[in-house]
């Protein structure tokens, strides 16, 4: 498993709220289906959309065909190509071979719908604004608690082919003393801060959720529960390490962690977070501060 950065020479994907005043590249934002509001800044090297884990664009999805079409750049120019897939590649509604793209063209891939977007265009600024509201946790810019179900959803029907598929539930530790003593506003900083900790060791491939409050989740697909175990204990101890400021003062936190993995037997994922957070209660139970599995 890896937890390093993406390959830069592909693409970069960006999974949740931007500054609206930055320069943006040329991109491609989900706007339809599962995997709405995912994003993917187009380079000088071709860009390949489909549900194989390796596309530049991975949208595991049963609609697009694993190599659905690819996107490059010719100089100020931009193109899209069907790759042969079984449904076919859609341009502002027309099927396509090859076409050459527009700023705000829409791209149809099996069931999800994509626009094009050189450049921080209105039309790109109202997009990127109704998904934030749609799927993101404005604090955290995480996943909210239905779009993280939607996603985990779709990769418990992989899982039930065979494909490896982990859980961690993330719970802070006397969360509410900080907020009692401190207020809210602190309490806020201190999720905020954990966060940023937690996507620091998440793969770009990692949904990460923010379930409400203190409790956080993370899916962990096409991994081994040893190492999604080890994914949490990182986690745990990076956590634990980590010193917060408040007013003036170095205040530490610490994480409790539970972890499961999909199992023969389970219906769908509520079984599995169930057991994830049965675990996530043991470790509390057990002192705190640790990871059960």
């Amino acid at each position: 498993m890896s937890n390093g950065p993406l390959n830069t020479d592909r693409a970069t994907v960006i999974a949740g709220p931007e500054s609206e005043n930055r320069e943006r590249p040329p991109r491609l934002i989900v706007v339809g289906g599962v995997y709405l509001g995912h994003q993917l800044e187009i380079g000088d090297a071709p860009v390949v959309i489909g549900r194989a884990v390796d596309a530049t664009l991975s949208l595991p999805h049963p609609s697009i065909s694993r190599s659905h079409c690819r996107v490059w750049r010719e100089g100020e120019r931009f193109y899209i190509e069907d790759l042969g897939s079984t449904n076919k590649t859609y341009l502002n509604g027309q099927a396509v071979m090859r076409a050459e793209l527009n700023d705000g063209d829409r791209i149809g891939v099996g069931n999800h719908a994509l626009k094009f977007f050189r450049g921080a265009s209105a039309e790109a600024r109202y997009h990127q604004e109704l998904i934030d509201l749609a799927v993101h946790d404005g604090l955290t810019g995480f996943f909210n608690r239905r779009h993280f179900r939607m996603l985990l959803d779709e990769h418990i029907e992989r899982a039930r082919t065979g494909v490896a598929l982990a859980v961690l539930i993330i719970d802070l530790d006397h969360f509410k003393q900080i907020n009692d003593h401190f207020g809210h506003l602190v309490g806020d900083q201190v999720i905020a801060s954990v966060a940023q900790l937690i996507r620091e060791h998440c793969h770009s491939s990692h949904p990460v959720g923010r379930l409400g409050g203190e409790e956080f989740a993370v899916t962990v697909p096409n991994t081994g529960h040893p190492e999604a175990r080890d994914l949490a204990e990182r986690i745990r101890d990076a956590v634990a390490r980590h010193r917060i400021d408040i007013h003036g003062q170095a205040h530490p936190i610490t994480t409790s962690i539970g972890v499961a993995s999909w199992e023969a037997g389970m219906q769908g994922s509520a079984d599995l977070l169930r057991l994830a957070d049965e675990r996530m209660y043991r470790a509390k139970a057990n002192g705190r501060n640790r990871v059960e599995s």
